[in-house]
């Protein structure tokens, strides 16, 4: 059961290591790039929804300002405040509006003449002078223009008293300005075309977080926008993707944002509950602009007493994990890594690649190593972005393709996927990847496709392909094999489903009470990694054990000394998940990289040690069910 060269390439596999380890130099200096840029980004910035906010003053009676002060005591920073529509106009009493139908009915209900104007429209008028200046300078198409009773009304297409971008109330930003609130100015995008998008950016805001799923005037020219967004953050919002924001995101300043449905904070998030999660995201994944929304029902108790608790806690929370609670300046958030750093860096990967086509047998390894390469570009294109998914899909099967002998070799083969780690991350690195714009392609292919090909490679170190055709197609099938193929494929369908932030799957409530141990001294461990590194192990060490650490034969009396070979293989596909997972923690570039390495060794750690228990139970127990199972047929 011993790895072994799948063929007489040594001298092949030697300019491989020799590449692999030349690149290790690039692949440091970027990392130290990173990890410099990471130390630098200290301040986190707290800013409230106002329109939530005035949500809950209308519980008390109050303006959304004077309560705003109370939470500004307590921690908050700043406010987000939104774009205007027709209809916030019309409830501020700056405009008047109603649809067409409406002023049809009503003029032949007063006997006059209808005006001109479609039932389905929206038509508008303003109370004061100048309140539709921007309203109707941006939109297209432009409005057609009628008088009713002697008043210039202008009509929209279609309901759009709630869609339409009317531009910033300049009073109201400036009111927030003086009451020493950071502002995140919420833009807004046009049904279709919007005009001069990015223009009337306010001065006084700080931040740009865009209202919707859309950037503002997506699909078309975004460069007024980019011209617009120079001096402001660009929000970059976690978990939301936003059509227009990756044609922006390399040209103007960003900032990684986090926030919270507003039903999912009142239904489900205590103010305890709301602080982990916002810290977790601020150690974890670089947000530095966290977007509250104050409880605003009474299911969870008193909101006011809840929202005061929640940003007191978090406040003082950030504060004591030595972060300051302030405004984030342009120019904080930025990573340009050195291309021909990067290039040499990917030498590292194909040279990788090369070494595992030298250990799987005959000419299925180079037709393992081209499909991998295939399979990569499809994925994730042409360039650097290829690079780092194929350091994902190859580095998690060396380790045991190289060494599987003692159960040492979980130390090498592991090792041997944190040098992938550092290739994949110096790659892989750049402002849109580290800000998660664009995200790692072929996440499922990384933990589905290396215990696969490792499988299917110890496969033929066993037997030939024709070999295994044959005993296949001769097999008896019995009732144990159709039960161990079932638990193969749930297996493979666990890590699939299992992946990512909304799992078809969920989190067990033993699971999550194990996170959150783990989580409150340790960066959280990936639990594929808990899993997998102890079934290694026990395939690694469990000849030892069962001979109670003496190499002896196969076999005493009735007590296996070895595993059988589908045993030790399956075992081993087990380490190879936790090795992929290892490497899909480091795709996740907006994760800083210290807390990436942390959860790695702390997940090794606890399975090296749930190993060992499991091989001292191995040993305990072996012995017994030997003798048991040979007394089966007394």
């Amino acid at each position: 059961m011993r790895a072994r060269s799948a063929t007489p390439a040594r001298p092949l596999q030697m300019l491989a290591w020799a590449v692999i380890i030349s690149s290790l130099l690039p692949a440091a200096l970027l990392i130290a790039q990173r990890l410099v840029g990471e130390a630098r980004e200290v301040r986190v910035a707290m800013v409230m929804d106002e329109m939530a906010l005035s949500d809950q003053a209308a519980l008390l009676g109050l303006p959304s300002l004077e309560l705003a002060a109370r939470y500004q005591a307590l921690g908050l920073t700043g406010v987000a405040l939104y774009e205007e529509t027709i209809e916030s106009l019309v409830a501020k009493g700056r405009a008047a509006a109603m649809l067409g139908s409406e002023a049809i009915s009503q003029a032949l209900a007063r006997g006059l003449t209808p005006p001109a104007v479609p039932a389905d429209s929206t038509v508008v008028t303003a109370l004061q002078p100048g309140a539709l200046d921007a309203l109707i300078a941006k939109n297209v198409p432009p409005p057609l223009e009628v008088e009713i009773e002697g008043r210039t009304w202008y009509a929209w297409p279609g309901d759009v008293r709630t869609t339409l971008p009317a531009g910033p109330d300049l009073a109201e930003l400036q009111r927030w300005e003086n009451g020493g609130f950071e502002i995140a100015y919420r833009p807004r995008n046009a049904p279709y075309q919007l005009l001069g998008a990015g223009s009337d950016f306010p001065s006084a805001a700080s931040y740009i977080v865009y209202a919707g799923t859309q950037v503002a005037g997506h699909p078309w020219d975004p460069q007024p926008v980019i011209d617009g967004s120079q001096e402001f953050l660009t929000a970059v919002i976690e978990g939301t993707p936003q059509s227009g924001m990756a044609g922006i995101s390399g040209s103007v300043p960003t900032i990684r944002l986090l926030s919270f449905n507003q039903d999912y904070v009142d239904r489900r998030l205590r103010p305890g509950d709301l602080v982990d999660k916002y810290l977790l995201a601020i150690e974890e994944r670089n947000v530095r602009l966290l977007y509250l929304r104050p409880y605003t029902t009474t299911e969870l108790g008193d909101p006011i007493a809840n929202t005061e608790q929640f940003i007191g806690a978090l406040s003082r929370t950030l504060t004591r994990q030595g972060y300051a609670v302030g405004g984030v300046t342009v120019g904080s958030v930025d990573y340009a890594p050195n291309v021909w750093l990067r290039a040499w860096s990917g030498l590292g990967v194909l040279a990788a690649l090369l070494l595992l086509a030298t250990r799987i047998r005959g000419g299925w390894g180079v037709l393992s190593a081209l499909g991998l390469l295939l399979l990569s570009v499809a994925a994730a294109g042409l360039g650097w972005y290829a690079l780092a998914l194929l350091a994902a899909l190859v580095f998690p099967i060396l380790g045991f393709t190289l060494w599987r002998s003692t159960p040492l070799d979980l130390l090498k083969a592991t090792a041997v996927s944190l040098l992938g780690a550092a290739l994949l991350v110096a790659v892989g690195s750049d402002r849109e990847t580290l800000l998660a714009i664009k995200p790692f392609a072929g996440v499922g292919a990384t933990l589905v496709i290396p215990p696969a090909l490792f499988l299917f490679a110890f496969a033929l170190d066993q037997h030939s392909l024709a070999g295994w055709l044959r005993r296949i197609w001769t097999a008896e099938v019995r009732f144990a094999h159709v039960l161990l193929a079932l638990g193969a494929l749930a297996a493979v369908a666990l890590v699939v489903l299992r992946r990512g932030n909304d799992p078809v799957i969920g989190v067990s409530e033993l699971e999550l009470a194990l996170r959150q141990l783990l989580g409150e001294y340790f960066a959280r461990p990936r639990f594929k990694e808990l899993i997998g590194h102890p079934l290694a192990l026990l395939g690694l060490g469990a000849s030892l054990a069962l001979a109670g650490g003496k190499a002896v034969g196969k076999t005493a009396g009735s007590i296996p000394r070895e595993l059988p070979t589908w045993v030790f293989g399956g075992l081993l596909t087990g380490g190879v998940i936790a090795q992929a997972s290892i490497l899909n923690s480091f795709s996740h570039y907006h994760t800083p990289l210290l807390v990436s390495l942390e959860r790695t060794v702390v997940a090794l750690v606890i399975g090296v040690v749930v190993g060992v228990v499991l091989l001292v139970v191995l040993r305990l127990v072996a012995g017994p069910i030997g003798r048991w199972l040979a007394r089966g047929d007394v």
